[in-house]
């Protein structure tokens, strides 16, 4: 033992340790019953120690698997899928557009629409501005389904929508979805003020919708959901929210917000299914009941079963993408 300072007896003598020899006073003549004497007062003391700091001890908490057996939420994970939004490709011929766009209007019950009439200014889909603008106009007069059910229009990597500018007359622009997006992060909406709190490096924020650049046709995906981790904190100051996402990424890897450590690019098919897979393995923000009440014990015990849930995600997300023969020839 080396320099062991000041350890006290039962009789509150000290005996003082030099180098590998320790030297007894009081009584102590080597015989091994002031060692034994020595041993137990410094456990006591330690012991003493831990009593005092125990607020400071995270108690160890047992795994508790959440099973779901909610057969309206299994429902709500059919129609999910049934509500996938595709995207065609304008740079087409624009008579083979003008197909692609009358029949997914058919689908939805529309049969005498004219794409041709009115003619739109170039806008950003060049001479295809005129059919996917009507497109829009006809969906929104006619279908009786919300927009975003409609079909994105991809050009040049990127993907737009028809958007209403002038809600009360109607008009429709045509929009593209990252200007959207960056816009959506300095108007303040719930969502984007969680986004903000969330990424805790804020030049994130500038890129993570033009990094990772998606191929054409994919979506860019939160692996830890926005909202699902607004709930873990809900109730939270903000000192403690900000602990929670440090916790998560340096214990976990699981980033926050718009972490570019937070994205994975996929096919919106496969998008659809982790969303469902989520679901049918209980990660489902709905299910946190947290506020100002809920102990940081009740927090930590559903993250590190989150955190084991997530690690199914991923193996789930790398077996659907591989797959895929396009994914997997770059993964041999």
């Amino acid at each position: 033992m080396k320099h062991i300072i000041k350890p006290l007896l039962s009789n509150g003598k000290k005996v003082i340790s030099n180098g590998a020899d320790v030297v007894a006073k009081n009584g102590l003549n080597g015989n091994g019953n002031g060692i034994e004497s020595l041993a137990r007062a410094s456990a006591n003391a330690e012991v003493a120690k831990v009593k005092a700091n125990r607020s400071t001890f995270v108690p160890k908490v047992e795994e508790n698997r959440i099973e779901v057996t909610n057969h309206a939420l299994d429902d709500s994970v059919d129609n999910h899928l049934t509500r996938k939004r595709d995207t065609v490709d304008v740079s087409r011929p624009l008579d083979e557009l003008e197909q692609v766009l009358l029949k997914n209007l058919e689908d939805v019950g529309i049969t005498d629409a004219n794409l041709q009439f009115p003619r739109r200014k170039k806008g950003p889909l060049g001479e295809a501005t005129t059919l996917y603008r009507n497109y829009g106009q006809e969906w929104l007069a006619k279908s009786g389904r919300p927009q975003k059910e409609s079909l994105y229009a991809e050009l040049d990597g990127e993907r737009f929508f028809t958007d209403i500018k002038d809600k009360p007359a109607g008009r429709l622009s045509i929009r593209n979805v990252r200007d959207k997006l960056d816009e959506s992060i300095r108007t303040g909406t719930a969502r984007d003020i969680a986004i903000i709190e969330q990424t805790l490096d804020e030049k994130d924020l500038r890129t993570w919708h033009r990094s990772l650049k998606t191929q054409r046709g994919w979506e860019a995906h939160h692996l830890n959901m926005i909202k699902l981790i607004s709930n873990i904190v809900n109730g939270m100051e903000a000192e403690g929210r900000t602990a929670i996402y440090k916790h998560l990424g340096r214990r976990y890897n699981l980033f926050t917000g718009n972490s570019v450590f937070n994205k994975v690019n996929l096919p919106p098919d496969i998008h659809d299914w982790v969303h469902a897979e989520m679901d049918r393995i209980g990660i489902n923000y709905r299910k946190i009941k947290f506020d100002k009440n809920t102990p940081i014990k009740q927090r930590m015990k559903y993250i590190k079963d989150y955190a084991k849930k997530m690690d199914e995600i991923q193996r789930f997300i790398y077996k659907k993408m591989s797959q895929r023969p396009s994914v997997a020839s770059k993964l041999n």
